[in-house]
């Protein structure tokens, strides 16, 4: 069977139990999550930040996580339901989308 790089980085990203609001970040803007800032240009990399500093908030909220960084390992699926309500229709890769959906799901 012949994978493509896209399918392997989506494979270890769904199965993730710890990530970073940046890694999140860097998947719903189609990103592998392990790029390195330096893979993106000004413009993308600007963006990846605007998010990662939003889902953090969301995280803050959260006593437990009120001084978490967004480089900071947080359990997933709190992440990507901090991350649900940041969504584009135009950006976020549809597996991502639903990862994040059901994240969603196990934390009600």
């Amino acid at each position: 069977m012949n994978n493509t790089q896209s399918d392997n980085n989506l494979f270890y990203f769904n199965r993730l139990t710890y990530i970073t609001p940046h890694e999140v970040a860097l998947a719903m803007n189609g990103f592998d999550y392990d790029t390195e800032n330096d893979e993106l240009t000004e413009i993308q990399l600007k963006e990846v930040i605007r998010l990662r500093k939003a889902i953090t908030r969301n995280l803050q909220l959260i006593n437990e996580y009120k001084n978490i960084s967004a480089t900071q390992k947080v359990e997933a699926n709190l992440v990507l339901t901090a991350a649900y309500i940041f969504q584009r229709e135009d950006i976020v890769p549809v597996e991502i989308k639903e990862r994040i959906e059901n994240a969603l799901q196990q934390q009600v």
